[in-house]
């Protein structure tokens, strides 16, 4: 009996043994593969923004606008009740919603004078193009739908999808208004910039139609409540002077 019992104990001590060898072995695995996964995502990232600095590049009117847009989208998503995680993502998705326009021809992107309809239909084709580019990165699930449906309608009469209401995500509906904002007093080549209590009033105009309704009064209450919200925006854009 006493016999039966070592053999038994002594198997229990390679088995525990040889357990605890297992699990620490796939613990380090799937450390390794978390590791690894945020190293390649950094990268990606990385790539995917350089690419979008490219974009800035070719039109220097637009530089820091992607900045401005998250700023924004940020401050509304706060405001909102979304948490950090969520915030972090529509940043993510500010910063690239233009990667689309890599594809379109720079005489478009910088023309200073109106669209022929050919050419606004290349440029309405760069929400999808984004979207399309970023769709094999699997980690970027969320933010591809938030590039895809950033200009879409709340009254359905945006593209590409035509999505209506609330079955277009939250985070497009907020870079929505975001994105309108920035642009409207943002200089163009077509135009100057507008001034804020213009914009204000467009956004204002445009609720139930092109805005979710919500989402303009918070962030228009953002606005004239903290009044260095557009200012940081409009001091980041300012030309600097190189001596």
């Amino acid at each position: 009996m006493s016999y039966l019992y070592y053999v038994f104990a002594i198997l229990t001590f390679f088995f525990g043994v040889f357990l605890g060898y297992a699990v620490c072995r796939n613990e380090g695995r799937i450390r390794n593969k978390i590791i690894w996964g945020r190293v390649e995502r950094r990268n990606i990232m990385r790539t995917i923004n350089a690419l979008v600095s490219a974009i800035d590049f070719k039109d220097h009117l637009t530089r820091s606008h992607s900045d401005s847009v998250a700023n924004y989208a940020v401050a509304i998503a706060a405001a909102l009740g979304m948490n950090e995680s969520q915030q972090k993502q529509l940043k993510e998705a500010c910063h690239v919603h233009d990667l689309g326009k890599i594809g379109v021809h720079d005489s478009i992107l910088t023309k200073p004078g109106k669209l022929t309809e050919k050419e606004f239909k290349e440029i309405k084709s760069h929400s999808l193009a984004g979207a399309v580019i970023l769709k094999p990165f699997h980690f970027l699930k969320r933010i591809v739908r938030v590039v895809r449906e950033h200009h879409e309608r709340f009254d359905g009469t945006g593209y590409p999808d035509g999505l209506k209401g609330e079955d277009i995500s939250l985070e497009a509906r907020i870079m929505a208004v975001a994105d309108s904002f920035d642009a409207m007093t943002s200089e163009r080549p077509y135009r100057l910039a507008m001034d804020i209590d213009y914009a204000i009033g467009e956004l204002e105009r445009n609720k139930g139609t092109q805005f979710d309704p919500r989402i303009v009064d918070v962030f228009v209450k953002l606005l004239k409540e903290n009044p260095d919200l557009f200012k940081r925006r409009s001091k980041e854009n300012e030309p600097t002077t190189e001596g």
